[in-house]
């Protein structure tokens, strides 16, 4: 079915969209959803706070000679761990010497922006899509440091074990859930007056989960309501907790979840 440009610009049109991300992330997304006329209730279930130690990061700063590959999975690793280099008086010049991978376009645009291009990207932006790419390099003894946030899965470091690599995997940030919800947010969801929920990582389902009460609670709350995943693992998350999810872009990214999103609305109304 063709869709025309004129009928996508107003697809979100009075549409209530729950944005989940971080209060410092939002910004952007929440204002692209309002230039398409939705009304954004934002609810940020995410803090970005610095690890509670930076013990391990620094002893890979300090040995970063030593390291063949750094593996950056997303902005706020680059943000976290770039400023950790800065004040230790670390330079960019310190990486002149490794590969580089990033793992998705915006990633990749934050290193840009500093100078520094990427020798790899995965054509798949997921843990798995990382291992993938991997395996078409030799990582026999090679050392790789992959700075990663709190409780990420274990994937990439388990595999890239697993082809002969020695991986370092300290953690540069984490991801704490804030005291309370908004109360418009609050409201919202208490009163039903949503027609999405948008999840851009497991942390913002399962840490709303955890705001309102439980899984439980929140299927009540969501009833009727569209949830937006940014990909498959996000997708697995809002499973695990017993949400359907009703909108799944190709690929995993805030832009391809925008298309996406429009396309649903525009084939519903």
């Amino acid at each position: 079915m063709s869709i025309s440009v004129k009928s996508l610009i107003s697809s979100l049109q009075g549409y209530r969209v729950l944005v989940t991300r971080a209060a410092e992330q939002a910004a952007g997304f929440s204002e692209q959803l309002r230039q398409r006329g939705a009304v954004v209730i934002e609810c940020p279930t995410i803090s970005l706070v610095p690890p509670a130690s930076w013990e391990p990061v620094d002893e890979a700063l300090k040995s970063l000679a030593g390291f063949d590959w750094l593996i950056l999975t997303s902005v706020n690793g680059v943000r976290f761990f770039m400023a950790r280099m800065q004040e230790l008086g670390l330079g960019l010049q310190q990486l002149s010497h490794c590969n580089i991978c990033a793992v998705g376009p915006k990633t990749a645009e934050a290193l840009e922006q500093l100078g520094i291009l990427p020798g790899l990207i995965p054509d798949q932006f997921t843990g798995e899509g990382v291992v993938a790419a991997f395996q078409q390099i030799d990582l026999q003894g090679k050392r790789v440091l992959f700075p990663k946030a709190d409780g990420a899965r274990d994937l990439i470091p388990q595999q890239l074990c697993e082809m002969g690599a020695v991986v370092v995997d300290p953690v540069v940030y984490r991801n704490i859930i804030p005291a309370t919800l908004p109360d418009t947010a609050k409201m919202a969801l208490e009163q039903q007056q949503l027609d999405a929920a948008v999840f851009s990582s497991p942390s913002t389902v399962r840490n709303l989960a955890a705001l309102v009460g439980g899984a439980d609670q929140l299927q009540q709350f969501l009833v009727g309501v569209v949830v937006a995943s940014i990909g498959p693992v996000t997708t697995r998350a809002c499973r695990q907790l017993g949400l359907e999810v009703g909108i799944e872009p190709a690929e995993a990214t805030l832009e391809d979840l925008l298309q996406a999103m429009e396309a649903y609305f525009s084939e519903t109304s």
